[in-house]
């Protein structure tokens, strides 16, 4: 049984980072919100679930807290090295 439970927790990860994606930025109390409304998790998903979820995903550094408590996705810079002209 605890391989269905990492499962549901992947499934509720990708569909978090779409609603970020989506919603950027957006609070975790509207996250939470998003979720009731999605059939999926028509069993209920709890805030404490939510915020737990959000926080594993900050630290694998794929989403960012703004002001306001508001979650974005982490947007990567690449640098271009400085070409001098010869």
């Amino acid at each position: 049984m605890i391989g269905g439970n990492f499962q549901q927790e992947d499934n509720i990860g990708e569909v978090i980072l779409k609603i970020i994606a989506n919603y950027q930025p957006i609070t975790t109390m509207d996250i939470w919100y998003e979720l009731g409304e999605d059939s999926r998790f028509e069993d209920g998903i709890t805030y404490d679930e939510v915020n737990e979820i959000l926080l594993q995903l900050e630290r694998q550094k794929m989403i960012v807290r703004v002001e306001d408590d508001k979650w974005k996705i982490k947007t990567i810079v690449v640098k271009r090295p400085r070409i001098s002209p010869v």
